[in-house]
């Protein structure tokens, strides 16, 4: 796919929700089903590894597998696609988003390290480390209310501006509710 602009990123996306067999397994075969139903809605796009895709509990084999088997059915019928490379770790963000990025998504989301609370000089340093791994893709900042740093797009806004991260078009910003300004 084409990465998307902002501009671009609209509508319904749809939530791949991740099927769970009995033993705790993913049901691949589900999966594809469900990615069919998807396609065949005429959604705007489909996006992986959200918290209702298990992103926090995904072995990476897992996450390879699923992020494939999207990738190829999205691609294979022209259907905008996101994956989701958030993890609690910074490090397997990163190394999620560099295997991501050969997969040829719309755009990648991420949220910000949430083990700690990180200072404002540590989140531009992760966005772009981030941005860099992804390029040309464009993240998006996903900023659920579960990171112990929660922005308002204005407050961030102004962070960003401070680093080539915004003004080069990066970076979009997709705020979770309650917490748009």
């Amino acid at each position: 796919m084409t990465p998307l602009k902002a501009d671009e990123i609209y509508g319904n996306w749809a939530t791949l929700l991740l099927p769970i067999n009995n033993d705790d397994s993913i049901n691949y075969e589900q999966l594809e089903s469900e990615i069919d139903v998807l396609i065949a809605s005429n959604v705007n796009g489909i996006y992986s590894n959200g918290t209702a895709g298990e992103f926090y509990n995904q072995t990476e084999q897992e996450f390879d597998k699923v992020n494939g088997i999207l990738a190829t059915k999205c691609n294979a019928a022209g259907m905008p696609f996101q994956i989701g490379c958030s993890h609690m770790s910074p490090k397997i963000s990163l190394e999620r988003v560099k295997r991501a990025k050969a997969l040829q998504p719309s755009a990648i989301q991420i949220i910000l390290p949430d083990w700690f609370v990180p200072s404002m000089e540590e989140i531009i340093d992760f966005l772009k480390v981030i941005c860099a791994a992804a390029d040309p893709i464009k993240l998006i900042l996903y900023n659920p209310r579960m990171p112990k740093e929660n922005f308002c797009r204005k407050n961030l806004q102004k962070y960003l501006k401070q680093v080539s991260l915004w003004q080069d078009a990066k970076l979009l910003v997709a705020m979770s509710s309650g917490t748009r300004k």
